[in-house]
């Protein structure tokens, strides 16, 4: 049966990454055909990853390890994080391909981004399937190449040209850490495939002084590749890429340091401090990621900011020990960006609609508290019901926190529509059903990741009861803001920390100022 399955998915990344050696100007003569070939393609390469899977699935939970090499540096590693993430990838990579058959109908270049598309949704694959880190690592590096040739695909465009040469800079120091750090990682253990790696490092659990620095590489180049702060300027203004490519780069992409940590978590909870900076950099990535985002005015701007908050909030997740928390949570922001980028060229439209008959109400502000304790009352209730213990489950006293968040905004838009009694009752009642849903996968990702996963996660209550107060005091914070009531920019508080965040924090014009002091735009503002 590994036989099977192995022989019906090994063969993906490397078909994907073979379209690097066709020439673009060929494909551009036979663009119609390089499109549908490469749909074909990605919808073949679904149908036998959900195959395959299924397959795998029924042989247990033991991952199925298939190299092509002697040494075992290239091949496949299919286990419940990496056929989870490669159905994902496979299917996002149908959907985005034939969108692209569309989108660029016409356009003189397009069997050349075909080709790229190709190559970078290859790389992405072979990253998720890799066995060891030497696959890992060079595919860690071609997804960022690839992506590079994506996003210069309109090269007469200045800000989308920047916002390349700054991504490309971060990536370069992302590649160093992540090439120390594997380096260093075969040096202490002296192996490079993950099976073995894993089982060397849970023998030698004690030791954390070995691999502390290497911890602190592999988190520092996880925030380097998901564009946390304040590495993040260049996502924002990549807007002037195909709107394919940012579907691609939101969904699938940026979530390469999400997998990093949750693939090296048997590494990184022997180092308490390293996940520790990293749930505090991803929560407060989160805040200031969705603070800027209620501020803008452009639907893709918006939704890179929400891209930035989201990754910060699934590294927050990581750094409390909730892996499997973070999956379910890349997973579910994947499909959902994937949409919102290919279906916001109809954002306008469906604003218009929603402005032309305004529902909302100033309620006192007052009423906030109400939102806010029938939330919190729903998450300790579910909490108690699932029985979910701060103490047993490390980190779910924040994680908690962030689901009342969410559930607050949607009862506190209930009361700016209105809605009383019995009508507010049902919103609740809708909301406590979400939280369930919620609580449900995530039970559901425990159980279907448990083998992928470490057994034992650290915990710091204390820690924890600190970040979820900030994150209570921004959840108040975040609905003030953005409390929606008519003329609210009228209040003097608002209309400064409006236009701050319209601007990102000015955050964008430092990095755009040190990447011209280095020369990086040189010659292409001529």
């Amino acid at each position: 049966m590994d036989l099977i399955v192995s022989a019906l998915t090994v063969w993906i990344a490397p078909t994907f990454l073979l379209w690097g050696l066709l020439p673009a100007s060929r494909l551009n003569r036979s663009p119609i055909v390089a499109g549908r070939l490469a749909e074909w393609l990605a919808w073949l390469a679904f149908g036998l990853a959900s195959l395959a899977t299924a397959l795998w699935a029924t042989t247990g939970s033991a991952a199925v390890v298939a190299t092509v090499t002697e040494a075992g540096w290239f091949g496949l590693r299919l286990d419940a994080l990496s056929a989870t993430i490669l159905l994902l990838v496979c299917f996002l990579g149908g959907v985005i391909t034939r969108y692209s058959k569309n989108y660029l109908a016409g356009d003189a270049g397009q069997g050349a981004f075909f080709k790229w598309l190709c190559v970078t949704l290859g790389s992405v694959m072979a990253l998720i399937v890799a066995p060891g880190l030497v696959q890992f690592g060079l595919a860690w590096v071609a997804t960022s190449l690839g992506l590079y040739r994506l996003l210069i695909y309109f090269p007469d465009r200045l800000g989308t040209l920047l916002s390349a040469r700054k991504k490309s800079l971060l990536s370069r120091l992302g590649d160093f850490c992540l090439i120390a750090a594997f380096s260093g990682l075969y040096a202490v253990y002296g192996v490079q495939d993950f099976g073995l790696l894993f089982e060397a490092i849970q023998s030698d659990a004690g030791n954390v002084e070995s691999p502390g620095w290497i911890a602190w590489m592999i988190v520092s180049g996880a925030l380097l590749k998901s564009a946390q702060f304040p590495f993040h300027t260049w996502l924002p203004d990549t807007m002037g890429a195909p709107t394919p490519v940012s579907a691609l780069m939101h969904a699938g992409i940026i979530n390469g340091g999400g997998y990093l940590v949750v693939r090296m978590s048997p590494l990184l909870v022997q180092s308490l401090s390293a996940l520790q900076f990293l749930a505090v950099c991803g929560a407060f990535t989160a805040m200031y990621g969705a603070m800027v985002m209620l501020a803008q005015t452009s639907v893709k701007r918006a939704l890179a900011y929400s891209t930035i908050a989201q990754m910060g909030f699934m590294l927050l997740q990581c750094g409390l020990g909730a892996f499997h928390l973070a999956i379910l949570h890349l997973v579910a922001h994947s499909l959902y960006k994937g949409h919102a980028f290919l279906s916001s060229g109809s954002a306008v439209e469906t604003a218009k609609k929603l402005n032309a008959k305004p529902h909302y109400r100033r309620p006192p502000q007052s009423r906030i508290w109400l939102a806010v304790v029938v939330s919190l009352a729903i998450v300790v209730g579910l909490s108690l019901a699932f029985e979910v213990s701060p103490t047993e489950k490390p980190g779910m006293l924040v994680l908690s926190m962030v689901v009342a968040m969410a559930l607050t905004q949607l009862l506190w838009t209930a009361v700016r529509r209105g809605q009383v009694g019995v009508a507010f009752a049902g919103t609740a009642g809708v909301a406590g059903s979400i939280a369930a849903l919620y609580y449900l996968l995530a039970m559901g990702a425990e159980h279907l990741l448990a083998s992928a996963l470490p057994a034992r996660v650290p915990g710091a209550f204390l820690f924890e009861s600190i970040l979820a107060v900030v994150l209570l005091g921004f959840l108040i914070t975040s609905i003030r803001f953005q409390d929606g009531e008519p003329g609210f920019l009228s209040v003097a508080y608002k209309r400064r920390l409006y236009v701050h965040a319209l601007n990102g924090f000015y955050m964008n014009t430092i990095a755009n100022r040190f990447v011209r002091s280095i020369g990086l735009m040189r010659g292409s503002e001529k």
